[in-house]
């Protein structure tokens, strides 16, 4: 038996994740991230207009599958392909000479960190 009142209040339940209340560390860090998004509009713009809508549709679809491989939990993250179609294979950033958060300094036995990223 459905009941619709109990949609609507499942419907207003507020998620309030602590990841949405964080603030950049540094007011530069937000302009150089809004500066990168309107970049990035700009040359799917340029992109369209120059080869046609297929283009940007294309692009996006392969960031989109390149984002979603793994990597195993005692190598380094690095994405190389996402790198590639972002254009920052051939920049300098932060996490190039400094450490990356994302990678672990501890090194552990490989098979127990996959099978510990398996089965939790």
């Amino acid at each position: 038996m459905y009941k619709p009142q109990f949609q609507k209040k499942l419907v207003c339940v507020k998620k309030n994740r602590a990841l949405d209340t964080l603030s950049a560390a540094h007011p530069l860090e937000a302009a150089l991230v809004k500066h990168d998004k309107k970049q990035e509009e700009i040359d799917m713009r340029m992109l369209r207009t120059m080869q046609g809508l297929h283009a940007p549709i294309r692009l996006h679809m392969e960031k989109l599958a390149v984002k979603d491989i793994g990597h195993l939990p005692c190598l380094h993250r690095h994405n190389a392909m996402l790198d590639a179609l972002t254009g920052r294979d051939t920049t300098m950033e932060f996490e190039d000479f400094l450490n990356n958060p994302q990678d672990s300094e501890i090194m552990g036995q490989p098979h127990m960190m996959i099978e510990r990223e398996l089965f939790h």
